[in-house]
């Protein structure tokens, strides 16, 4: 064989050579940069199991603040020095409610009458009577309160649209078509001393 042969030969041979070299050189790089861009993915852009988002919890019940006993009303009277009526009465209807007070002389009917709320349990209203007091007989004093409707949102939530969730024996159907009401009434006798009478009174004596 010609020594040019054998150079070219030699040649050739380097020149595959270097071509398989490169060639594994570019798979080996390209390996690495991959693991390497793999290695600085957040883990939120790796694929991983998809976690089910917890449920969330119900929302509680909202509190029931529903009036759910029978209404009770308690009134009171005394007469003052000036023989003038003032009024009290204790209830537990819901703080805030609306209601009206009046004092009726069953004699002539004349009548004096104020507006009120109730306060930690309890109303308290008066005097009632003429500036020169009240003269002896009989009294009536009434207790009502004011439709759902005129009532604060709180009394409303408590005692319900048009007061259905009133109940109890003094509770009534208003006249007006309004819904429920609670009225009560008692009677008061006022005079210097007890009088013989065969009503269910109380008798009202100045103090």
């Amino acid at each position: 064989m010609s020594a040019w042969r054998i150079g070219w030969l030699l040649i050739s041979v380097a020149l595959v050579a270097c071509d398989d070299d490169g060639k594994s050189s570019g798979v080996n790089v390209a390996s690495e940069q991959e693991r390497a861009t793999e290695a600085r993915q957040p883990m939120a852009a790796r694929e991983l199991p998809q976690e089910s988002p917890p449920q969330e919890a119900e929302d509680a019940s909202p509190i029931d603040e529903r009036l759910a006993e029978p209404v009770a009303v308690a009134l009171d009277s005394q007469l003052g020095p000036d023989r003038r009526m003032y009024v009290t009465a204790t209830t537990n209807l819901p703080a805030g409610t609306r209601v009206q007070l009046r004092v009726v002389r069953e004699a002539s009917n004349v009548r004096w009458q104020s507006r009120t709320q109730v306060t930690d349990g309890a109303v308290s209203a008066g005097p009632y009577g003429p500036g020169s007091g009240l003269p002896d007989g009989y009294y009536r004093i009434e207790f009502a309160t004011a439709p759902a409707d005129v009532q604060p949102a709180a009394v409303k939530a408590s005692i319900g649209e048009r007061g259905r969730y009133l109940s109890g024996p003094l509770v009534v159907e208003s006249e007006h078509g309004l819904g429920k009401l609670v009225e009560t009434s008692e009677r008061f006798l006022v005079g210097q001393e007890v009088r013989r009478t065969l009503d269910d009174v109380e008798v009202q004596q100045q103090r």
